[in-house]
């Protein structure tokens, strides 16, 4: 087991989960963050805030093939069955002016049924306005999937952010107790002539209007960090978390 970490899980759960999550799986260093439960599954890996009833983080291993079916999409969204705490249910939204924001796409799975209709546990969602959700965000996870076909895979982490510094915040809830976050965050990682190169961005939770300036809203890992109180890439050689964690890139064509 990487060192870190407090979940207890058998070699194949260890194994799915850094399938999913370069450099091992993220680990709080925020002490205030509650309690979660980590969720693994073939298509992602995320771990769920008991208390704000959102996913912290989700990782995800992209592969171009992955990106090449035509799977309808359902919008089956359902509680998720394997959380054992508090949860939210569909009908939480109903009526808040938020969307159900996918954290991993369901446009990332194509080929298999299940895992698509995966993407659509609520423990995978988070509210987002809708000119977020369904603008700017969607442009960078096509521009996402763009790459993924350059590069012919990618890791991704998504999650909230629900205030940033300074901090704490209490911020507002809908339906059962869902927090509504400030911010949202997506780093991507891809090789590029055997090294690996990392981008991420932030963008607010608030109405966005044409045109879509992504190269505004790029961010350091470090800042993340800062902001949400959590490691990514713990297990990662030292140097190359530096490097990775510290990079501010320019907007990748």
């Amino acid at each position: 087991m990487p060192s870190g970490h407090r979940w207890k899980l058998d070699a194949a759960q260890w194994a799915l989960a850094d399938a999913s999550c370069y450099g091992g799986v993220p680990v709080e260093t925020n002490a205030s963050l509650g309690p979660t439960e980590l969720v693994i599954r073939r298509g992602y890996v995320l771990e769920h805030s008991g208390d704000n009833k959102l996913p912290l983080w989700v990782c995800e291993s992209v592969a171009a093939d992955q990106l090449t079916g035509h799977i309808a999409r359902r919008n089956a969204f359902k509680a998720d069955p394997d959380l054992k705490g508090p949860r939210s249910y569909p009908d939480d939204y109903k009526g808040s002016g938020f969307d159900r924001g996918h954290q991993a796409p369901a446009g990332n799975q194509t080929k298999d049924p299940q895992l698509k209709d995966q993407t659509f546990y609520m423990s995978n969602m988070a509210p987002q306005r809708p000119s977020l959700n369904r603008g700017i965000w969607r442009v960078l996870e096509d521009r996402t999937r763009g790459w993924v076909m350059r590069y012919g895979h990618a890791y991704e982490w998504t999650g909230p952010i629900l205030c940033i510094e300074p901090r704490p915040c209490k911020p507002r809830t809908i339906g059962n107790g869902i927090a509504v976050p400030a911010y949202f965050y997506k780093i991507i990682l891809v090789v590029d002539r055997s090294t690996p190169k990392v981008i991420a961005f932030v963008l607010p939770n608030q109405d966005f209007k044409r045109p879509y300036r992504l190269e505004r809203y790029i961010r350091s890992i470090d800042w993340i960090e800062r902001q949400t109180g959590i490691d990514f890439m713990p297990d990662a050689p030292e140097a190359e978390r530096r490097e990775q964690k510290s990079a501010v890139a320019s907007l990748w064509p």
